[in-house]
């Protein structure tokens, strides 16, 4: 499966991948939706690496029918991970202007570097978050939702 990429392979960018559920065969919505969901950003020179990360099935679907909905109308799409990983905001402007900011840091670790890693990344448009959508769609295919909240 591929990974969801916002920005250039060799440049600036951020990078989702999902390598399958944290606890397979659980069917319960708060245990069963964890994802394997390892996190790399590299902007500004300065590459961020969260390897543990773990993201949820229901924050990409919510996050995969808000940047769907900017692709046809514009505004933002946010990514907001219940454990604070990630807070992500992609933002479509009027043209093909789209903005790509956040804040990553590793809740695991008490004294993180120097804190949260603030980030930006330039040079995405509108067809690369067409690409986004369907890497997320097929996230969501491969694995869905699971129970009720």
């Amino acid at each position: 499966m591929d990974p969801l990429l916002l920005g250039t392979p060799g440049g600036d960018r951020l990078v989702i991948a999902v390598h399958g559920r944290s606890l397979p065969g659980e069917d319960d919505y708060w245990d069963g939706n964890w994802l394997l969901s390892p996190i790399e950003i590299v902007a500004d020179g300065v590459r961020t690496w969260l390897r543990d990360a773990g993201l949820r099935t229901d924050e990409l679907q919510s996050f995969r029918e808000e940047l769907t909905a900017c692709l046809a109308s514009g505004g933002a799409a946010r990514l907001s991970s219940l454990e604070e990983w990630i807070e992500l905001t992609v933002a479509v402007e009027p043209g093909e202007t789209v903005l790509v900011a956040g804040v990553a840091r590793d809740p695991g670790v008490e004294n993180w570097a120097d804190g949260p890693v603030r980030f930006r990344i330039d040079g995405v448009d509108r067809r690369q978050l067409a690409e986004a959508v369907r890497v997320l769609e097929e996230m969501a295919a491969a694995y869905p939702v699971v129970g009720e909240p």
